[in-house]
């Protein structure tokens, strides 16, 4: 029997990492058509710009026409049959080009618009093989590391629940990681990439060697950018075992503050102490999520971070003072608040209880509780 399930692991294995390599070359795929639609949507826009000047000015062309031939048309008397033919023919003329005009601009727009529907769903897609490529590496991860032998030894029930737990824990925890990098290093090789371009493009010296060496530039470039996506996915969170959660949390508001230029005040109530490792990663954990919705959503000159040691509870609250939002319709429809859904499972995982209250125009503030004394855990 173990022998197997041995191999049906192995095949597994395999399979998955097939899987993994095909959904990378969908990401990048996808990546260099985004490249592509963004180029194309950027001329587009100035096609527009232009044709909405030749528009303005034909329909002033159009307006004088039309005012010369109903003078024509009231005197008449005073002009010849060929000079009437002549100014009627002319408004004719600018009445037809304004429609043309006119057209070429509703089909510019048109085409805008399905570009830009088009680079949205580009990048859900690229969002949705990121993720997938994050859980399928934790899938492999977990199968390699023997987590299947540990779990055999408990209920069906207790292995379903451990094994949720567990993917879904690193799960986040990586797609974090990935997510700093993407917007570190690998945008900054991104930019790279496009710069020697344009100075390929701009290159005065028209020499056959200039112009290969810069190709081969460009294309290290990328494939170290490629490298880095594949890092990406295989990273490890921060260890807190030498810090503890408090020096930590504290480091981590050093650099907010610095990125973001968000004030960050951070307060400790009750005795400080060590809790558990799991307990610790996942309350750091929790912290930086929050934050990292205050810098994208909040609006804010200021963040109040407080954590309160209770004998039975640990509880992280953080506060600012910025735009709000109706909690309900977040909550209920995530769209650019995915973040705090995720939060509120991750702390209700820890058996935690989770809450925001937020007002529209006066801030938010996010309340979570973890037990202090809670067994086992997850660690990332």
């Amino acid at each position: 029997m173990s022998d197997q399930l041995g191999e049906i692991l192995k095949n597994t294995l395999k399979a998955i990492e097939s899987g993994k390599e095909e959904i990378f070359l969908i990401a990048e795929t996808s990546r260099t058509e985004t490249h592509r639609l963004v180029n194309e949507l950027s001329q587009l826009k100035s096609d527009i710009e232009e044709i909405i000047l030749q528009v303005d000015f034909q329909e002033k062309v159009e307006r004088r026409m039309r005012q010369n031939l109903m003078e024509v048309n009231r005197a008449y008397q005073e002009h010849t049959q060929e000079e009437m033919m002549k100014t009627y023919a002319e408004a004719k003329d600018a009445q037809v080009k304004l429609q043309l005009l006119q057209q070429k601009e509703i089909q510019l727009r048109k085409r805008r618009d399905d570009l830009e529907r088009s680079l949205t769903q580009m990048e859900v897609t690229i969002e949705r093989a990121q993720n997938l490529m994050t859980q399928v590496s934790m899938a492999i991860s977990l199968l390699q590391g023997g987590v299947v032998e540990a779990l055999q030894t408990q209920s069906h029930e207790q292995r379903l629940e451990m094994g949720l737990r567990v993917i879904k824990a690193q799960e986040e925890e990586r797609r974090r990681v990935a997510r700093e990098i993407h917007d570190g290093p690998a945008q900054t090789l991104a930019n790279i990439v496009l710069r020697l371009e344009i100075a390929e493009k701009l290159l005065e010296l028209d020499t056959s060697r200039a112009k290969s060496e810069l190709q081969d530039l460009k294309n290290l470039v990328r494939a170290n950018l490629q490298d880095i996506r594949r890092i990406i996915f295989d990273l490890r969170p921060m260890a807190l075992d030498d810090l503890g959660i408090v020096p930590a949390i504290s480091k981590y508001l050093d650099n907010f503050q610095d990125n973001y230029r968000i004030n960050c005040d951070l307060r400790i109530k009750g005795r400080e102490r060590r809790l558990l490792p799991a307990m610790e990663v996942a309350l750091f954990r929790l912290v930086q999520e929050g934050m990292t919705n205050v810098a994208k959503h909040a609006q804010t000159a200021k963040v109040e971070i407080c954590l309160t040691y209770k004998d039975e509870w640990t509880i992280a609250t953080i506060r600012d003072y910025g735009k709000g939002f109706e909690v309900n319709t977040a909550m209920n429809s995530p769209g650019e608040h995915f973040g705090l859904v995720g939060m509120r499972e991750r702390v209700e995982m820890f058996s935690g209880y989770f809450s925001i209250q937020s007002t529209i125009g006066k801030g938010t503030t996010i309340e979570l509780s973890i037990p202090s004394n809670q067994e086992g855990g997850t660690t990332t």
